[in-house]
C-alpha cells in the first residue's frame, strides 16, 4: 500500500447473526491482523451477542440497530475508502438503500443469495447501483438479469465464495455409533428443503436408520408431521442448537443429506461446505447451486429425483467402500476451495481494484422523492420485475382490475417463498415497516 496508508472499509449488513454472521465474523478474525485494513461493521437491525462479544475480543468496531441513526451511517460511509454491503433481500436494507442519497464513496455489493428467486432476485437497478458487485457463487452469472446487462456493468462483476472456513472443523471426529445416521443441517423449512423430504427418506431400505434434522425455524411443524406420518421412530429434530452441539452431531453423520427445492435461494451454502469439510458425503439434488459445489461421483452423489435420492441413501449405506473415497475426495476438496485464506487473497484483490476507483455519490433510481417513498414503494423496489401484480394493485381505478391484480398476488402466496414470515416477502416487510395499509393487506391475503 502506498505510503502505508490504512485503507477503511466499512461493512454494512442487515444483521449479524447465524449464516452470513459467521461468515463475516470469521472473515474478520482471520484479517484483524492485516494492518493494511481497518474494519468496521454496521448492522441496521441487531448484532447478536456473539458478535458482540468477537467484536471486543479481536479489537474491530461494530454498531447495532443503525437503521434508526441514518445520518450517522451516511457519516461513517463519508470516512470510509470502501463500503462493502452484505446484501440480500432485508426490509432495513433497501430502506435505506432505496431512501437515502449517499455521499461520495466506493461501494461494492456482496450477494449473499443466487439471485435468481423471488423475492431475493436481482433486479436491474439494484445490478446496476454499487461500483462493483460480488457474487458468492460463480452461478449467478447464469441468472437472466445479469446476463442482459451491458458490458460496462458485467466487467465490474466477480464472485468470491463466501465460507466461515472448512479449516475451523479439522477437530471434529467422525464418532462410532450404532445403526446409520443421515443428517440434515440448515434451514428447516419448506423454502429451503425440498416438499417431498419425508417422502423420500422413509423409502430409502435401511434398516436402523435415523434421520436427524439440526436447525430452525419449523423444526416442531416438522417433528409434528414426522408423527402424523408415523415416522417418529426414524426423525430426530433438534431445533436451533449451539455449535458445539451442532459439531456434535454432524460427527456422527454416516451421509449428509441435503435434498433442497428447487426453488431454493442459496448459493454458497455454509452447512454444506461445514459437511464437506468434515468429510460427510453429501447426497444433493442437480439444483444448480449444488451442480457448482458438488462433483458428482467425487466429492458426492447428485441425484434427479426423490427415487434416486433414496437409491443413492442406500449405495453409500451398502458400499462403505464408495462413501470412505467420496469422504477423503469431499474433505480435500473442501480444504482447496472453501477456507478463508482463499476468501482473504481473493478480497484484497477486490479491494485493491475498488482504491482505483473515484468516488461518487450514489442515489437509487427512483421517480419520488425520500417524502414521498411509503413502505409499500420499498417491497416494490426490492423484487424488480416480479412486483408488476402490486403495482397493478396500487393503479388499479376499477373494481374488477382491484380484484384481478389481488387474485394474482394470492396465487404468489401459493409458493413457500412468498409465503414465509421472513426472506424478503410481504409479511416482513410488514413487521419492520408498518403502518403502510398495502403491505398490511398483502400481507393479510398471503
Amino acid at each position: 500500500m502506498k505510503n502505508n496508508k490504512i485503507t477503511k472499509i466499512l461493512h454494512i449488513t442487515p444483521h449479524l447473526g447465524t449464516g452470513v454472521g459467521t461468515v463475516v465474523l470469521n472473515y474478520l478474525k482471520k484479517v484483524v491482523k492485516n494492518q493494511h485494513f481497518e474494519h468496521r461493521v454496521v448492522c441496521l437491525d441487531y448484532a447478536n451477542k456473539n458478535s458482540i462479544i468477537v467484536s471486543k475480543k479481536i479489537g474491530f468496531k461494530l454498531w447495532g440497530d443503525m437503521s434508526k441513526k441514518k445520518e450517522d451511517v451516511l457519516s461513517l460511509i463519508a470516512k470510509s475508502d470502501i463500503v462493502l454491503v452484505h446484501w440480500w433481500n432485508h426490509p432495513l436494507l433497501y430502506d435505506f438503500l432505496v431512501r437515502e442519497k449517499l455521499p461520495p464513496n466506493r461501494i461494492i455489493f456482496w450477494s449473499h443469495v443466487l439471485g435468481s428467486v423471488p423475492p431475493n432476485n436481482f433486479s436491474n437497478k439494484l445490478l446496476k447501483y454499487p461500483d462493483i458487485f460480488i457474487f458468492t457463487t460463480p452461478v449467478s452469472f447464469k441468472v437472466k438479469e445479469v446476463q442482459n446487462l451491458p458490458p460496462k456493468y458485467k466487467k465490474n462483476m466477480n464472485s468470491i465464495w463466501s465460507t466461515g472456513g472448512v479449516e475451523r472443523l479439522k477437530h471434529i471426529k467422525h464418532q462410532k455409533h450404532d445403526g446409520f445416521n443421515v443428517g440434515y443441517i440448515g434451514t428447516v423449512d419448506y423454502t429451503k428443503l425440498n416438499p417431498d423430504f419425508f417422502d423420500m427418506s422413509q423409502s430409502a431400505n435401511i434398516p436402523n436408520v435415523k434421520f436427524i434434522v439440526v436447525g430452525g425455524p419449523n423444526s416442531k411443524l416438522m417433528e409434528e408431521e414426522a408423527k402424523n406420518r408415523g415416522l417418529s421412530d426414524k426423525f430426530i429434530f433438534t431445533g436451533y442448537i449451539s455449535e458445539e452441539e451442532k459439531w456434535k452431531y454432524l460427527s456422527m453423520f454416516d451421509v449428509f443429506g441435503y435434498p433442497l427445492a428447487r426453488h431454493h435461494y442459496g448459493s454458497s451454502d455454509q452447512a454444506l461446505q461445514e459437511a464437506m469439510g468434515t468429510g460427510v458425503v453429501p447426497v444433493v439434488f442437480d439444483n444448480l447451486m449444488e451442480k457448482f459445489m458438488v462433483k458428482n461421483g467425487k466429492t458426492g452423489l447428485m441425484v434427479k429425483n426423490k427415487t434416486e435420492y433414496a437409491k443413492a441413501l442406500e449405495s453409500l449405506y451398502k458400499d462403505s467402500k464408495l462413501r470412505d473415497r467420496l469422504s477423503k475426495n469431499t474433505k480435500r476438496y473442501a480444504k482447496e476451495v472453501f477456507s478463508l485464506q482463499n476468501m482473504e487473497r481473493e478480497w484484497n484483490k477486490i479491494f485493491m481494484k475498488t482504491l482505483k476507483l473515484k468516488k461518487t455519490e450514489k442515489k437509487w433510481q427512483i421517480n419520488k422523492s425520500a417524502k414521498e417513498i411509503a413502505p409499500k414503494d420499498i417491497f416494490v423496489e426490492s423484487i424488480g420485475k416480479y412486483s408488476k401484480h402490486f403495482i397493478s394493485y396500487c393503479k388499479a381505478k376499477k373494481l374488477n382490475e382491484k380484484k384481478l391484480a389481488e387474485e394474482k398476488i394470492k396465487n404468489l402466496a401459493k409458493h413457500p417463498n412468498w409465503s414465509t414470515k421472513s426472506k424478503g416477502t410481504v409479511h416482513q416487510y410488514n413487521t419492520f415497516l408498518p403502518g403502510d395499509k398495502y403491505l398490511s393487506f398483502w400481507s393479510k391475503i398471503m
